[in-house]
């Protein structure tokens, strides 16, 4: 069975109980992090690899998900080598003195969901300390999605409710949108509802821009048509909003399974450009493009108010591939606040003997090709793949996920850290125990 095909069963057929949908997402989290064959499965199918998140907009959390299939976000796997030369990155020394000052390179605090239902935690970064709770407003279940804006401190979630029976196992409408503002020491204020109609289609990203004046949401048309689908940006001081429409067949964003990541689409520093991608099912497997939509246009077509970024449908790990292609990228790439990068994973089959040669690279917006790698990493074993769970406005430093040499990530080998051009420093322990206790993920952060 093709993505497209369980797409459109989910969506046709009876919801699943919560612990059905996480059992699944443990499942897919577990392949991703190599505790069952599924590569032969990915390589033929094409399945997406690790995505990134970007600084402010929204961030990411590392996963794998098709364009059209609905799957857990999760640790996935970048695989083979990147013949592109750059900056090999080695870990920090460590100590007091390098973690409280690579912490205060990234934002003080960060908002955690619960992978299927409960109340959302607001913590510090620099300590792991829980400063306040955040749980959905009745009559809503579940947060379903949260991005943060250039301020961290300003987030805004979207909520829904449980599927109901006899609706789609996707169907957490209608959805509220709501903004917490924190506190200068980061506590949690009031959950603000937002002057927003409701929206009962299928939510497949949310970013909040830079200066926290407006959020933009992606929107799925019918899986049994793929038409329909659109991005929409609002004010979050009057909650009045424009719209653009992609014509004809089309997804925008990746369709999440639960709770959904952030880091589909991500703002430029200049609160007007939007870096979304769009993908289309065709025989065999899909194309795939990225593009920059000018959100100061009045509406409309979302083709004509957008430019295509000069980067293959192949490179973006759809179809046509080709195994000239001097590297694929597996996720949405995030764009860099000046507009001038995207910082991505990358990677390129390589021959056997199997070794994987992981790096994290930026790309040229303007000519698609690589300008520096961020991190290089060449080993045997594809859960040591890394990805980025947030970017700082020049990609100089950003929250990573990685293992350490020599190291189960299911035995205490996942880290999360601060990653510079040159070093590499872990977040403290209790940061890390409440994000991914185990080497799974167990809630999705949003710096």
């Amino acid at each position: 069975m093709d993505e497209l095909s369980t797409v459109q069963q989910l969506l046709a057929g009876p919801p699943p109980e919560p612990d059905v949908v996480e059992a699944a997402r443990l499942r897919l989290e577990r392949a991703a992090e190599g505790r069952t064959p599924w590569r032969t499965r990915a390589a033929a199918r094409g399945w997406r690899l690790p995505g990134l998140v970007r600084r402010r907009a929204v961030r990411r959390w590392p996963g794998w998900l098709a364009p059209v299939a609905a799957a857990a976000a999760v640790a996935g796997v970048i695989l083979a080598s990147l013949a592109v030369s750059g900056v090999l990155l080695r870990p920090g020394s460590g100590g007091q003195a390098s973690t409280a000052g690579a912490v205060a390179k990234v934002p003080p605090y960060f908002v955690a969901l619960a992978p299927a239902r409960g109340p959302a935690i607001v913590a510090a970064t620099a300590t792991g300390a829980v400063l306040g709770t955040v749980a959905p407003p009745r009559p809503h279940m579940v947060f379903t999605w949260v991005a943060a804006a250039g301020d961290d401190r300003t987030f805004v979630f979207a909520a829904g409710l449980r599927p109901k029976p006899g609706t789609s196992a996707l169907d957490w409408g209608p959805i509220s949108f709501y903004r917490l503002v924190l506190s200068r020491s980061g506590r949690p204020g009031p959950l603000v509802h937002l002057p927003i109609p409701a929206e009962t289609a299928t939510l497949s990203g949310l970013a909040v821009s830079p200066d926290g004046s407006k959020f933009a949401v992606s929107l799925l048309g019918p899986a049994s048509v793929q038409i329909g689908s659109r991005i929409q940006v609002f004010s979050l001081a009057t909650g009045a909003g424009r719209q653009w429409m992609w014509p004809g067949k089309g997804w925008i964003g990746q369709i999440p399974l639960g709770v959904g990541r952030p880091g589909e689409m991500s703002w430029a520093a200049n609160n007007r450009a939007l870096l979304f991608e769009e993908s289309t099912g065709i025989k065999g497997g899909w194309t795939i493009q990225l593009r920059l939509l000018d959100t100061a246009t009045p509406g409309g077509s979302l083709l004509a108010s957008s430019t295509h970024l000069p980067i293959s449908s192949g490179e973006l790990n759809g179809r046509p591939a080709a195994t000239h292609l001097p590297f694929r990228i597996p996720g949405i790439p995030l764009i860099t606040g000046d507009g001038t990068r995207l910082v991505t994973p990358a990677f390129r089959n390589a021959a056997p003997p199997k070794v994987f040669d992981f790096m994290i690279t930026e790309l040229s917006v303007h000519t698609g090709k690589p300008v520096q790698v961020l991190y290089q990493r060449r080993t045997a074993y594809e859960a040591d793949s890394p990805a980025v769970l947030w970017v700082n406005t020049t990609g100089t430093a950003m929250i990573a996920y990685r293992t350490r040499p020599g190291q189960s990530p299911h035995a205490g080998g996942a880290v999360l850290g601060v990653q510079t051009r040159t070093t590499f420093t872990p977040l403290p322990p209790a940061t890390q125990r409440l994000i991914i206790p185990d080497g799974l993920y167990r809630r999705l952060p949003a710096w």
